[in-house]
């Protein structure tokens, strides 16, 4: 019998003895799954994967989207932030469990390179401070850069961004809070960032407020190219025309509203 035949049938079986122990789980919905997947048949059929030249904050063509005067640099991400993804995303960042990290970050080199290209010297992360990552244990920003270095064989540099304090959640916020509460928050590392172009790493772009003020701070530094890459984009509600009309006030209305 061949040996490469050998070695290829114990390493399956390996594989099918771990896989017995430490059961492979759905990267979206955790459900037990084979060995050999990554996500179960339902999650697969449901992925909300973002369309080659479409926006991923406003769902428009790039040729009709504005939302470059909403941020400081290029970003982009594989999926949508809604169904089986979001699911998946939400077990990751407060699941205590990473088994969905080797998809996510699979599909964030694809789209890294499909958009951007391979000329990155390197890699950040949005950061969390040091009382958050006690309590948490992990900054699942930082695992997702980590998957990607190894993937696009990039380094990521630890001590480039930092985060001076802790603020409010996000996620309950208006986009106008958001950008008040992440004002001033970061700092960048110039010796680190000076003169490269940089792959920066978070979960989930909502608004991209996070990501515009890491970015600011990585330019004001030195840093030569801030590119964003996430799991997925929320998609921007705040453009979207409004699904109202509202009455316009005659001048005299409103000064006999006041006095």
């Amino acid at each position: 019998m061949n040996i490469n035949k050998i070695i290829t049938s114990l390493t399956k079986l390996g594989k099918f003895l771990v896989h017995v122990v430490y059961p492979n789980r759905c990267a979206c919905c955790s459900q037990v799954i084979y060995f050999h997947q990554q996500l179960c048949d339902t999650c697969e059929a449901h992925l909300p994967l973002i369309p080659d030249g479409i926006c991923p904050s406003c769902e428009k063509p790039h040729k009709e989207c504005r939302c470059y005067q909403r941020t400081r640099f290029a970003y982009t991400a594989p999926f949508f932030y809604k169904e089986t993804v979001k699911d998946g995303i939400v077990t990751l960042k407060e699941g205590d469990t990473t088994h969905g990290l080797s998809f996510f970050a699979d599909q964030m080199a694809e789209a890294v390179t499909r958009r951007f290209g391979d000329h990155f010297d390197g890699i950040v992360y949005v950061p969390i401070t040091a009382k958050k990552l006690q309590k948490r244990g992990y900054n699942q920003s930082r695992l997702l850069a980590k998957a990607l270095g190894k993937r696009l064989n990039l380094p990521v540099l630890d001590k480039a961004l930092v985060k001076l304090y802790e603020t409010n959640d996000q996620h309950n916020s208006s986009v106008f809070l958001r950008k008040g509460n992440v004002f001033g928050v970061f700092e960048a590392d110039e010796k680190l960032v000076a003169g490269k172009h940089l792959l920066l790493v978070d979960d989930v772009i909502t608004t991209g407020v996070t990501m515009d003020e890491c970015g600011k701070m990585l330019l004001i530094r030195g840093c030569e190219e801030v590119c964003g890459i996430a799991i997925a984009s929320a998609v921007n509600r705040v453009r979207q025309k409004p699904k109202h009309r509202y009455r316009k006030i005659q001048p005299q209305e409103y000064l006999d509203h006041i006095f």
